[in-house]
């Protein structure tokens, strides 16, 4: 695209649309730090703005890209995230970062932007549905954050390596990475979910989920990057207000107060799902 269509686009954008953006992207950075799920709230906002199609990943992984390192950081200072070794880590991070470039790649095939109008949506509400299971059913039988006391929540170095050592591990990973290219939403929930499925306590699991994610993220955006596919004002306003967002929100995790603010998450992202699907129906008649 030409950049003085560029610039006129952005420059529109950013005029009307910041504010609103800013807000959303606070309340889903609080939401991530929670185990995911803040695209549930930034993708629909976008979508309401009428970011155009070619745009719309790109600018929402510009939001959340560096969103995962604010909260990443204090669960450090807690010392939640495990000991593995620089070289355990640095290939969990290589294998995240290079599938999400992957997934990135083939999110920007003609076809799938063609019809990524109607798959967001779609994916949007299956997303919503796993993340209402997790929060709310799961958490019900001693999953939850909340229900946990941190001596009982947290694997130490040689646990959690014992837990993580399978084949299956680096695949699971692998498609999860892959995912959060190709769409993205709900990544962090899924990487949190594959964590526990794998025997590893919550507060390990949130924590390390967020070293994944920043990983799969930036993976994403590189490509994005270099593709010219992100609208900067929109994604770089949004990204302070996210990462601002995931710094609260973890210390809502540390402190075990979530419950309210996912209930007001599942309103607000039904209410723009709603409102999307409105305007795209009625544009269709």
């Amino acid at each position: 695209m030409p950049s003085t269509i560029f610039e006129t686009l952005t420059s529109a954008f950013f005029l009307n649309n910041a504010w609103p953006l800013m807000l959303a992207a606070l309340a889903a950075g609080v939401v991530d730090s929670m185990g995911g799920g803040g695209g549930l709230i930034t993708v629909p906002t976008l979508l309401n703005l009428g970011v155009p199609p070619i745009f719309l990943l790109g600018t929402n992984k510009t939001i959340s890209a560096g969103g995962s390192l604010p909260a990443l950081l204090r669960y450090r200072r807690a010392n939640l995230l495990p000991k593995l070794g620089m070289k355990v880590w640095l290939l969990l991070i290589v294998l995240c970062f290079s599938m999400a470039a992957v997934g990135a790649f083939l999110s920007q095939h003609k076809a799938f932007l063609d019809r990524i109008s109607t798959i967001v949506p779609i994916l949007l509400v299956i997303v919503m549905s796993f993340m209402i299971k997790r929060w709310f059913w799961d958490e019900k039988k001693g999953k939850a954050i909340a229900h946990l006391s941190p001596q009982n929540d947290i694997d130490t170095p040689l646990l959690l390596i014992g837990k993580l050592k399978s084949l299956g591990t680096p695949l699971g990973l692998a498609g999860i990475s892959l995912y959060d290219g190709l769409l993205g939403p709900g990544t962090g929930a899924f990487f949190m979910n594959f964590l526990e499925q794998h025997g590893v306590k919550t507060l390990t699991a949130n924590a390390i989920t967020k070293v994944f994610n920043l990983s799969s993220n930036l993976g994403a955006l590189t490509f994005f990057v270099m593709e010219g596919r992100t609208l900067w004002p929109l994604g770089l306003s949004g990204a302070v207000s996210y990462a601002i967002g995931n710094y609260l929100g973890a210390g809502f995790v540390l402190k075990r107060g979530q419950g309210l603010v996912r209930t007001v998450v599942l309103v607000v992202t039904t209410t723009l799902l709603l409102r999307y699907l409105y305007r795209y129906f009625t544009s269709q008649i």
